[in-house]
């Protein structure tokens, strides 16, 4: 009974709303959805990315990477719409990967996926999330002081 509970306990568990995410983070997750929304409905969503990034070299890098993650993932990658608080498990999910990737910890990052995503797709998306947290890191830590 212990695992099942300790397991069932997890899954009920709630997920945080972006209000309650640092704001480094809550901008990440609203730049991932306007870039995908933007691309399905043909719009470009750069001049918002780059002033929600910080920069251009933050949104190129983050582009990059939304392209990366879009290829990786066995299946759709599920996301809430732009105006909606709650967060969903992929977006989550993602949180925690960059959290990894932006500390270093190599490990850490393929504990989460590596039976989701093959090898060489971890090797790229960890790259590119670490590219991306060196350039929009920087950004974030200005925006502070």
């Amino acid at each position: 009974m212990g695992i099942w509970s300790g397991n069932l306990k997890k899954l009920m568990t709630p997920l945080p709303d972006l209000m309650s995410l640092p704001s480094a983070e809550a901008r990440i997750i609203m730049a991932l959805r306007v870039a995908v929304m933007s691309q399905k409905c043909y719009q470009d969503a750069r001049p918002y990315l780059r002033d929600r990034l910080g920069s251009h070299l933050a949104m190129s890098r983050f582009l990059i990477l939304v392209e990366a993650v879009g290829f990786a993932w066995p299946e759709s990658l599920t996301i809430s719409r732009p105006c909606c608080p709650h967060t969903l498990p992929d977006e989550i999910l993602l949180l925690r990967m960059f959290r990894h990737a932006a500390a270093g910890n190599r490990p850490g990052f393929d504990a989460l996926i590596c039976e989701m995503i093959d090898p060489d797709s971890r090797n790229r998306v960890y790259l590119d999330m670490a590219n991306f947290a060196s350039v929009y890191g920087a950004h974030a830590l200005k925006s502070k002081q």
